[in-house]
Formats: C-alpha cells, sequence, structure tokens
C-alpha cells in the first residue's frame, strides 16, 4: 500500500488492526503522516518497537505518532543520550532510544513501569535490542526502498 498524504482516507473510529500490513511512503512527510493516522487512533498501553537501519524514518514515525496525540512533532527528538524522553498530550508519549545500549542492557531503564502505564503510549527505537519483547507489543519494521522512499511492515508480535 502507498501512502498519499494529500488524500488521507477517513480515520475517526478506525481501529488500529486497519494498519497492520505493508507500506510505501515516498517521503519523510508521508512517513510522519502514517504515523499521525495511527497516533490518532491510540487508546493507551500501546507499545511500538520500531526496528530499521540508521536513517530508515524510526524517529519521523515516532513524530507522527505523537503528533497524533496532540505533541508538537518538532518537540520530538531522539533521545539517544537521554535514552527515555516523556511527553505530555491527549496521552503520554515515553520515546525511548536503546541505540546506545548494549543488547538486554537497560534494566535500571524503569521499563516495567513504563509499559505498565495504560495512558500512555510506547516508541522504541533499537527495539532489536529488548532482552524481552512486551506482550501485545506492535513492530514496525523501516527499511530503504529508495533514497526517499521506505517500506514499513506493521504487525502485531506473538
Amino acid at each position: 500500500m502507498t501512502v498519499d498524504p494529500s488524500s488521507e482516507p477517513e480515520t475517526t473510529n478506525q481501529k488500529l488492526e486497519t494498519f497492520f500490513g505493508e507500506f510505501i511512503t515516498h517521503s519523510p512527510e508521508e512517513t510522519l503522516a502514517l504515523g499521525k493516522r495511527i497516533g490518532e487512533q491510540l487508546k493507551g498501553g500501546e507499545i511500538f518497537l520500531l526496528r530499521g537501519d540508521l536513517g530508515a524514518g524510526k524517529t519521523v514515525f515516532a513524530k507522527g505518532l505523537a503528533s497524533g496525540l496532540g505533541i508538537e512533532p518538532d518537540d520530538v527528538t531522539s533521545p539517544s543520550f537521554t535514552l527515555v524522553n516523556a511527553h505530555e498530550g491527549r496521552l503520554r508519549l515515553y520515546h525511548i532510544d536503546l541505540y546506545r545500549l548494549d543488547f538486554g542492557s537497560q534494566e535500571n531503564l524503569g521499563l516495567p513501569e513504563i509499559f505498565a502505564d495504560g495512558n500512555a503510549v510506547t516508541a522504541i527505537e533499537w527495539a532489536e535490542r529488548l532482552n524481552v519483547v512486551p506482550a501485545g507489543a506492535i513492530d514496525i519494521e523501516m527499511s530503504y526502498v529508495s533514497d526517499c522512499e521506505r517500506g514499513i511492515r506493521i504487525k502485531k508480535t506473538g
């Protein structure tokens, strides 16, 4: 499926599951628009596992989720050095970046408490470094298709 932000589909009362599948975006703006449409549907308790190479669009997608939650996307930056940023909107957004951590070395970040916050949405960049995948998390695999196109696969984890 190709995302065209100029002809955004009606998303009122759309279920998150309708976004499961594969998408191609043709610009950072389209990646942000996809994240925003998903963010508009969130009720709290959702955990997004963002995977992909450097520059694949993980932070842009997180900015879109933030926008859909009523958070200014420009306020959302990759928390590479702080590791966890919290943003307040319609729901709280925990934006986590595990890039600088070794696999499984996030025990002091308070992740179990963050994951248990039913009034928040969690977006984890470099989620492949988690030692435990939270039940029911939503896996977002981002890949390069071309210089400006990204493949985005969205599925629920086992």
